[in-house]
């Protein structure tokens, strides 16, 4: 049978001891929390648009954004009142239009 050297066995025994430590953090202080995706819609050229997601019932949004599906979507603002996420933007392309989207990471207060 090998027999390891001291230097690998306290370095066996460090690695051990920081992999324990960081799973109990993480898992000791880690929220539970979810994406919630709202409804895809058409922005036309040209047109500002504000979409939303809903957190369900006593959740809270503790962060959020949007989705589109090309580059001409200029986001202005993302913010959230009460339970909604908002994401708003203007469709600078001049003639297609686009889809967009919002989310909310939502999580319990």
């Amino acid at each position: 049978m090998k027999r390891w050297s001291p230097v690998r066995r306290a370095l066996l025994t460090v690695s051990a001891a920081l992999l324990a430590l960081v799973t109990s953090t993480t898992t000791a202080f880690a929220a539970p929390y979810h994406q919630v995706n709202g409804p895809e819609e058409y922005a036309s050229a040209g047109q500002e648009k504000t979409v939303s997601a809903q957190c369900p019932e006593g959740e809270v949004p503790t962060g959020g954004g949007g989705y589109s599906t090309t580059v001409y979507f200029a986001v202005s603002r993302s913010f959230a009142i009460g339970s909604t996420w908002y994401w708003s933007g203007r469709n600078t392309h001049s003639t297609d239009s686009l889809k967009v989207s919002a989310f909310a990471i939502c999580t319990r207060p």
